[in-house]
């Protein structure tokens, strides 16, 4: 058996044991289909980056899910935090993933594999306004302003392409 099919198989067989507590876990919460549907998808993520993160960093896999939730610590969490961040993952997915792993380390603890919450201070990241974020907020809020006063959608429309122009004038001045 080759590296590839240890890691495959050891992932396989992680990823069904963890994946049944989670979803179970998340029934029990009450979420819907759809979310559970997208926490699988980013644990299968967090997982997949997991089994390579050990393989590269020890030489060796943990030969069952309680062995590999032994691993996975607040500074293990923050290596993934930092290895979405690195690779621009969006925001709004990055803070998915991450509580995702928040409710997967609680679905452990109630299963009884973990002792403590490694994902209790694993903080999402803030968005940080652009510029260009500001100006979209000061045009909506133009329109909005335009829209109350009874203006008409063409109005709106000629008024709302001036202020951009405007913006974007001032903005490269």
């Amino acid at each position: 058996m080759d590296l590839l099919e240890i890691i495959s198989s050891n992932l396989a067989s992680y990823q069904a044991i963890f994946e049944k507590a989670l979803i179970d876990f998340l029934k029990q919460e009450g979420t819907s289909e759809k979310t559970r549907k997208n926490y699988r998808s980013d644990l299968r993520h967090f997982l997949s980056w997991s089994v390579l993160t050990i393989q590269s960093n020890t030489g060796h896999l943990p030969q069952s899910h309680l062995e590999f939730t032994t691993l996975i610590t607040p500074h293990f969490l923050e290596s993934y935090k930092h290895f979405l961040a690195e690779n621009k993952i969006p925001i709004a997915t990055i803070n998915r993933r991450l509580s995702t792993i928040r409710i997967f380390c609680r679905a452990c603890i109630a299963c009884g594999w973990l002792n403590y919450n490694p994902a209790a201070k694993l903080q999402n990241l803030l968005k940080v306004k652009t510029q260009n974020d500001e100006l979209e907020e000061i045009l909506k809020t133009f329109q909005s302003d335009l829209e109350r006063e009874g203006a008409s959608k063409v109005t709106i429309k000629n008024y709302a392409s001036d202020v951009k122009q405007f913006l974007h004038w001032l903005r490269n001045s």
